[in-house]
Formats: structure tokens, sequence, C-alpha cells
């Protein structure tokens, strides 16, 4: 079985006018549902993997830009996860990473994503299911969005 450790989770945030932050979900598409997941259905972040001798921030820029987004800023969020993927039947090492954004709406592939929703914390919590994103959220709240001053030495972008 192959592993790939090219892979990665982007948390995409807001800031509201009042300074809370939001977190961007994704609901997968019945079409990705049904063809992959035995039709169930789950909400989740931007993930992709990195090309060839791409560098991490690009990748990151790049996916945001297929959801019409610009990152304002990059951060690592000091997590990692093992999964095994059953759409690429392989195992895959996920690097979650947290990027800023000052977007309202976002643009969504119909056979990927049928739906977004921007959530407060608590919110993204609940409606993620998997122990991978739950713990990459804790970890960008921790890291990146938690403090008034994140490490800059975590900031890539």
């Amino acid at each position: 079985m192959e592993l790939q450790s090219n892979v990665f989770d982007v948390w995409v945030f807001r800031r509201t006018p009042s300074r809370s932050v939001e977190y961007l979900l994704l609901h997968t598409s019945q079409e990705k549902a049904d063809r992959w997941f035995n039709g169930g259905r789950f909400w989740q972040v931007a993930s992709d993997i990195t090309k060839p001798s791409e560098r991490i921030v690009p990748a990151i820029a790049r996916r945001l830009r297929e959801f019409g987004l610009e990152p304002k800023s990059v951060w690592a969020a000091e997590h990692v996860y093992t999964i095994y993927n059953r759409r690429f039947d392989c195992i895959q090492i996920i690097a979650v990473y947290a990027a800023e954004v000052s977007a309202e709406g976002v643009e969504l592939s119909p056979a990927e994503h049928a739906e977004y929703r921007w959530c407060t914390y608590e919110e993204a919590h609940d409606l993620v299911t998997y122990r991978g994103l739950k713990d990459g959220l804790r970890s960008t709240k921790e890291y990146v969005t938690g403090p008034v001053s994140p490490p800059r030495e975590l900031q890539l972008l």
C-alpha cells in the first residue's frame, strides 16, 4: 500500500468586524459521497496534495484560489495526523495549516462540495466528524487563532 506524505489540510478562517474568528467548512456533494464514501456526506476543510517540488505556501494558495479565496497569511498549525484514505486506497500523513482570508463568498465545484458554511469554533468542532479534523481545529485555535499574538515562527506567509 502506498504512503503519501504530501497531503495537507487548511483550516481557512476569517475575522469578523467584532474580531471573532469564523472557520470555513465545506459539505461534500452527494455525487462525491456516492462515488467514494458509500453515500455518506460530511463536513470537511480545504485539502490537497503538493505537486512534485512544490512548496507548501504556493500549494495552499493554489488550492484556495480554486475556492475564489486569497490567503492574507498562512500558518503552520502544529498538527499532523495519519489516515487510511479509501478514495485513493492509501495511507496519508496529513499536515495541518491555517490560512486567514477576508472574503465573504466561496466558489464551489458542484462535483466536490454542495455547500459551505462559516462557523464559530464550537460549531465547526460539532460539525466535523473525524478525529483528525477535530484535532487539527483544536491545534489551529491553540496556536494560531486563539492567541492575541500567535508565535511569529509559525507564520509562513
